[in-house]
C-alpha cells in the first residue's frame, strides 16, 4: 500500500513578529530547533514559522508485504513500513514485486503526539535508497520495456522458435515441468498467460441490428464503441492432491504482476476493497483487494470454494 505524497520539512524559515528579522534552521536528527531569542530586538519567543519560505521535500510511505511463496505454511505474511524520498516517490505501484535496498531505523513511540514524552517501545522502518523491480522469475531494472530487454540474438531465436510447427507442444511441456501430464490443463494455462485479443465493436441496438446514422445521437465516435476484453479466466476443479495449488504457485511466480490469495482468509467483497483502521493515524482507510492489486496481471485464488 502506498500513501499520498507527504511534504517533509528540510529547512525551516522563522520570522520575528516584532522586528521582522529572519532566521533559517536545518533539520538535525529529525528535529528543528526553534531560536529562543531574537538577535535584533533581543526579545524571547517571538519567532514564527513561515511555511511559504520553508523548504520541503517529497516523502511517501510504502508498506511492503512478503510474497506468499516465501511465507511458511500456516503463517500470515509479514509487512514492513518503508519511506521513500524525492525521485523514488511513485516509482513503484501497489501490486508490484520489488527488492528494496535501504537503512533500517528505529524511532521511539510517543505517548501523545502533542507532548514530547516517549515510550520505551521503538517502531522500526526502512529509509529506501533504491527500488528494484522483479519481473516474473527474471529480474530487470524498473521502467524498461520489453523491447529493450531483448537482444538481437534473442529476437532471432524467438523467430526460429515461432516458425517450428510443434511450438505449442514445446511451450506446454515447459510450463511446470515438475508436474507430470495434465497437458490439457497446461494448454489452458498457456492460453491464459498469452491472453486473448481485445476488440472494439460498434454498439448494437436491442433488435440486434446496427442503428442507422439518423437514429444515432450526436456523440463522439469512441463513446459508441463496445470494448470486448480478451482476458481468459480459468477455474481448476479436481480431486485433492492433483497439483492444483502447485500450478497456481507456478503461474504466480511466472507473472510479472500478480497476487496470490486463498479463499479461506478472504471474502468475495474483500477481493475488491476493504475498510481497515490505519495503525499509524488510527483513521479508517480503504485498502485495495487482491483483484485491484493484480490489475493488468494475474490474480491466483486458491481454495475458491471455501470463500
Amino acid at each position: 500500500r502506498t500513501s499520498p505524497i507527504i511534504p517533509d520539512l528540510k529547512v525551516a524559515h522563522f520570522s520575528c513578529v516584532i522586528c521582522g528579522s529572519e532566521h533559517q534552521a536545518s533539520i538535525e536528527r529529525g528535529r528543528i530547533e526553534e531560536p529562543q531569542r531574537c538577535d535584533s530586538c533581543n526579545t524571547k519567543n517571538t519567532f514564527q514559522l513561515v511555511h511559504n519560505r520553508s523548504l520541503f521535500a517529497d516523502k511517501q510511505l510504502v508498506r511492503l508485504q512478503e510474497t506468499p511463496d516465501q511465507v511458511p505454511p500456516g503463517q500470515t505474511p509479514a509487512s514492513v513500513v518503508t519511506f521513500c524520498y524525492d525521485n523514488l516517490v511513485d516509482t513503484c505501484q501497489p501490486g508490484d514485486k520489488v527488492e528494496v535496498t535501504g537503512v533500517l531505523r528505529a524511532q521511539p513511540i510517543r505517548v501523545n503526539p502533542k507532548i514530547s514524552k516517549v515510550k520505551s517501545i521503538y517502531k522500526t522502518y526502512v529509509d529506501v535508497i533504491h527500488y528494484r523491480s522483479i519481473t516474473g522469475m527474471q529480474r530487470g531494472q524498473k521502467g524498461e520495456t520489453t523491447s529493450t530487454k531483448l537482444t538481437e540474438d534473442r529476437v532471432q531465436e524467438l523467430k526460429r522458435l515461432a516458425a517450428k510447427p510443434d511450438i505449442y507442444d514445446m511451450l506446454t511441456k515447459s510450463i511446470a515441468p515438475s508436474i507430470w501430464e495434465l497437458d490439457d490443463v497446461k494448454k489452458g494455462v498457456l492460453c491464459m498467460l498469452f491472453g486473448g485479443t481485445q476488440r472494439q465493436t460498434d454498439e448494437f441496438s436491442s433488435h440486434g441490428e446496427q442503428e442507422s446514422a439518423e437514429d444515432r445521437p450526436s456523440v463522439s465516435g469512441d463513446s459508441r464503441k463496445l470494448n470486448k476484453r480478451g482476458d481468459i479466466n480459468i477455474l481448476l476443479c479436481g480431486d485433492p492432491g492433483t497439483s492444483k495449488s502447485q500450478l497456481l504457485n507456478y503461474v504466480h511466480k511466472l507473472s510479472s504482476r500478480g497476487i496470490y490469495t486463498s479463499g479461506k482468509g478472504s471474502s468475495a467483497v474483500g477481493l475488491t476493497a476493504s475498510v481497515v483502521r490505519d495503525a499509524e493515524t488510527r483513521d479508517l482507510v480503504l485498502e485495495s483487494g487482491a483483484l485491484v492489486l493484480s490489475d493488468r496481471g494475474i490474480c491466483c485464488i486458491d481454495e475458491f470454494d471455501k470463500m
